[in-house]
């Protein structure tokens, strides 16, 4: 039974804290409404929530940003997106439809998605969209090698992105990486702007771990938009599914 509602929000639009806000009054008579502690100022002297087993749904309201932010804190909790973004991808409902909220509470279906990790610093982090690891310097080239299935493939560019079947709409695409259905068992390797144009993105299956390793440059390594930390010449990390998946409210 669903009891706990959080709410998490974009904080630099007012039709976000406005439509927030209406959420708030259409769930509070009927389930205990917590907001994201990032909500503090906006919202003072109520509940406060900031990660996974705090609540038990969660919904975002803002753009695909806000849905990856919420990704990141929550894990695993169901997000019911309401798009008050540019594009809104990942969310379901716009908030013209937020009276439906309660109805949607009580009968929806769970889409779930697959998400990619990697261990920083003994640190494990988790994305839903991808994981780039890119040169720090923007006016240098930099060597990256990439190792899966036994083969081994130098990149020389600006970095490589591994990528899910969801971030595979995202920044692998707009590097010229491909589309891959979200229901698939494959992530996908997209160098970005390689040097040679025989660096093309590869398909693989989800199933099998992926090594990069930095090569002559510094390289940042970044998780769905989130600088994580930096390698050195000679620093690898491995890339491998992660055992959570995403999973989004579907009315």
């Amino acid at each position: 039974m669903i009891l706990r509602i959080g709410i998490i929000s974009r904080t630099d639009r007012e039709k976000a804290l406005d439509t927030t806000r209406k959420i708030f009054d259409i769930l509070k008579d009927n389930y205990e409404v917590y907001f994201d502690e990032t909500l503090n100022l906006y919202f003072p002297d109520k509940n406060y929530s900031k990660e996974s087993g705090d609540v038990d749904l969660l919904i975002s309201v803002g753009g695909d940003g806000t849905i990856l932010k919420s990704v990141r804190r929550y894990r695993d909790t169901p997000i019911l997106g309401v798009n008050v973004g540019t594009i809104g991808y990942l969310n379901e409902i716009p908030p013209e439809e937020i009276k439906s909220i309660p109805r949607i509470i009580q009968n929806h279906s769970i889409e779930e998605r697959s998400m990619i990790s990697c261990t920083i610093n003994n640190r494990t982090i988790e994305a839903l969209n991808d994981i780039v690891i890119r040169t720090e310097v923007a006016t240098r080239v930099s060597q990256v090698k990439v190792e899966i299935s036994g083969q081994k493939y130098i990149v020389s560019g600006d970095g490589v992105i591994i990528t899910t079947p969801t971030g595979s709409t995202a920044y692998s695409y707009s590097a010229g990486g491909p589309i891959i259905r979200p229901n698939s068992q494959e992530f996908g390797i997209t160098p970005i702007c390689p040097l040679y144009r025989k660096a093309s993105p590869i398909v693989y299956p989800d199933h099998e771990n992926v090594t990069v390793t930095a090569l002559d440059r510094p390289c940042t390594i970044v998780t769905d938009g989130f600088p994580e930390g930096t390698m050195n010449p000679g620093d690898k990390i491995e890339i491998k599914k992660s055992h959570l998946k995403a999973r989004f409210v579907k009315k």
